[in-house]
């Protein structure tokens, strides 16, 4: 079933030339960048969450093209680096350096759409910590599988970049890295996945400044880890939601940074961090919740995530495999098209079927892609 339900995700993905629309593209509407309305902030928010949260897709109607996305070429690049597919990857990589930011320290990648948050604004040709990081982990994936010494190259230069530009606190044991240049947000996810990266460069380099830095900011995170060992988005009012994906990538990147630096003093925290995420964030028929109280609406990147958690920490719970060959076969019964393609989410009354490229293709594509090379 997963090999099949990969291969008909593969053709439609070719068939779209890894171009789509994302969840939070609605700014690139020519309709509403060309009117008097784009100048108010609260007006872009409300257009982009109009845009997210409806079921029906308005963007043909609002001239939204399809195009490129950073990350979603990361994810793909990596689940055919994954199966071995290094000529086709290479094309993606290809792109993906064409799409580096411009004026900025180092290597680093954005989204492809102006990007109105609740705490920022943020333009196209602005990078983030996260495209960043996704991007030059793909790099050292290829990198590692070839030795072409431009992979390590941008993956150093990102971690250039996230030393120099995005620090937003800093003291003698710990400190924070942000999501964006001059924001002065704190979320975990986004700490810990920077954190995790300058570990892995730092398996390859041995720089004790990446040691160092990387160590301070997952110090920040773990502090931050809750009694019951789940982790809150951030650290704003608003930030303090429980949720499955982001704590998935939380858990990853803590794991990767272990297995790249060698230090596993918090590797009991991890593995009952590990234990709460398994009990809280998915059914036993492989449903995943949205947050930790609350099971809608089904997201189908807390699928792919819970895929992929699952399989990096296989190691620390015997539940792992089985779960994650469950979550997969729940996906593909109840959220791919048959042209295809995955749906976004199931709510309790209707199904949302706008087919995302990165959100939900290129986050299966990846998915799947581990699975099969971590089951085979």
């Amino acid at each position: 079933m997963i090999r099949s339900s990969l291969r008909k995700l593969e053709l439609y993905c070719h068939g779209t030339g890894f171009k789509g629309w994302d969840l939070f593209d609605g700014l690139n509407s020519a309709l509403f960048k060309n009117s008097v309305c784009y100048r108010n902030e609260f007006l872009r928010l409300a257009w982009i969450q109009l845009f997210k949260r409806s079921a029906i897709n308005l963007r043909k109607i609002a001239f939204v093209p399809k195009a490129f996305n950073a990350k979603g070429l990361a994810l793909f690049a990596s689940g055919m680096i994954s199966k071995g597919n290094l000529d086709e990857a290479i094309e993606l990589l290809e792109q993906l350096k064409k799409m580096v930011c411009e004026g900025y320290s180092g290597a680093s990648w954005g989204y492809n759409f102006d990007w109105q948050a609740r705490a920022f604004y943020v333009p196209v040709g602005k990078p983030n910590m996260v495209t960043t990081v996704f991007a030059a982990n793909t790099f050292l994936d290829y990198y590692e599988k070839t030795s072409a010494d431009y992979g390590l190259s941008l993956a150093s230069d990102a971690c250039r970049f996230i030393m120099e530009q995005l620090v937003v606190f800093e003291d003698e044991n710990k400190l924070c890295f942000g999501y964006i240049p001059g924001e002065k947000t704190r979320v975990h996810n986004a700490n810990m996945l920077g954190a995790a990266l300058l570990g892995r460069v730092y398996s390859h380099h041995k720089s004790e400044q990446l040691l160092e830095k990387s160590t301070k900011a997952m110090a920040y995170s773990m502090e931050a880890l809750s009694s019951d060992y789940s982790w809150p988005y951030g650290e704003r009012s608003h930030h303090q939601f429980i949720d499955n994906f982001h704590t998935g990538f939380n858990l990853v990147a803590l794991q990767e940074w272990m297995d790249h630096t060698g230090i596993t003093e918090w590797h009991n925290k991890l593995r009952k961090a590990y234990t709460y995420y398994l009990a809280t964030f998915f059914l036993d028929d492989g449903r995943p919740k949205y947050y930790h109280n609350s099971l809608h609406p089904i997201d189908i990147h807390c699928s792919a995530q819970g895929i992929v958690t699952c399989l990096k920490l296989k190691d620390l719970d015997r539940r792992s495999l089985p779960l994650a060959k469950k979550i997969a076969e729940w996906a593909i019964e109840n959220m791919q098209d048959p042209k295809g393609f995955f749906y976004y989410q199931k709510h309790k009354y209707f199904t949302n079927k706008i087919p995302y490229i990165r959100w939900a293709q290129a986050w299966m594509y990846y998915a799947l892609s581990l699975y099969l090379k971590h089951t085979e």
